[in-house]
């Protein structure tokens, strides 16, 4: 006699298996095509050559292609801009670096973090002044008397944040300085290498930096407060010592757009993490005086959040 309740409960069995099946393949398959990551800056500068770094490390670990597009302007604000109206399906990332929300805040359309997933910080940066070699000055309280004077043509290296605290300088003490900008420390530093500005500011890593090193540009100041002293130059004064008001404190990270599915915003971030902490990716950086590190994404989502209040009293300060 055949058993209708066992061949119910059976063909039950199946069709549940065929409703579920797919769904966990899907999961189980991402991610299935290539992964974005959109950089806000410009070719040849330090988040696109740390990025492209990363991203060749991830492809070994997700086992897809990892390409990098570029988005430039306004202190990286434009790629996040971009980011926000894509899917949250988590094949896009964008560069997240703290001038990001201190440009919006700066700007008066604040980021809303709660609008995106950390993925993690991966290097804070020192963000360091220079003079051109042919420029008439050789320290930093040289080119402040000479500016008291005479105009200064000033390239800022992508960074929104530099640019405006290099701007309050020269109010407080009445220097004539004029930003130009550009897209990213690769082509400030092409600019005061090509005799374009007297003056400029990129990170490390860059070529200015490498001019730095070698004589062919003079080390001024670094915006920054950690100083040089781990790059062998203690001598190299930080803004915070000259007394300016207002410093940079840049740090490189990622996100993505909140709503992403958790599964896949966890694979990324462990890939993204192990590419950080790899020691091949970290000799990459280092041999170029970079100082890569993994923030966690909790950590690094409390200091975007403080870059807010730091935007908010430079941006008062320079429009009254």
């Amino acid at each position: 006699m055949i058993n209708r309740r066992r061949i119910l409960s059976l063909l039950g069995a199946a069709m549940t298996f065929a409703i579920t099946t797919p769904q966990a393949a899907q999961a189980q398959a991402f991610p299935d095509k290539r992964i974005s990551m959109v950089v806000g800056f410009g070719p040849g500068g330090m988040t696109d050559v740390t990025s492209r770094m990363l991203a060749r490390h991830m492809e070994k670990t997700l086992g897809v292609n990892v390409i990098i597009e570029n988005r430039t302007g306004t202190g990286g604000t434009l790629a996040i801009g971009a980011v926000a109206q894509m899917p949250a399906d988590g094949y896009t990332m964008v560069s997240f670096l703290t001038d990001g929300p201190f440009t919006s805040a700066y700007q008066g359309r604040p980021i809303n973090l709660d609008d995106w997933v950390i993925i993690g910080g991966y290097m804070p940066q020192e963000r360091v002044l220079f003079a051109a070699k042919a420029a008439p000055f050789n320290t930093f309280q040289e080119m402040v008397e000479y500016a008291k004077k005479s105009p200064v043509a000033f390239g800022d290296g992508g960074s929104f944040w530099s640019a405006r605290v290099v701007e309050a300088y020269a109010k407080k003490h009445g220097l004539q300085i004029a930003v130009v900008s550009h897209r990213s420390g690769q082509e400030a530093s092409m600019a005061i290498l090509g005799g374009h500005v007297m003056a400029a500011e990129t990170g490390t890593g860059t070529p200015a930096w490498a001019a730095g090193k070698s004589g062919d540009l003079k080390i001024l100041a670094t915006l920054t407060p950690g100083g040089l002293t781990p790059f062998g130059m203690p001598h190299v004064p930080t803004f915070e010592k000259l007394g300016a008001d207002y410093i940079v404190r840049m740090f490189y990270g990622y996100a993505m757009r909140a709503g992403t599915p958790s599964d896949r915003v966890e694979k990324l971030r462990a890939a993204f993490k192990q590419a950080v902490e790899d020691p091949e990716v970290q000799k990459q950086m280092r041999e170029i005086d970079l100082t890569p590190v993994w923030i966690d994404p909790k950590t690094y989502e409390a200091t975007l959040r403080k870059v807010s209040e730091d935007a908010n009293k430079l941006s008062h300060y320079l429009k009254n």
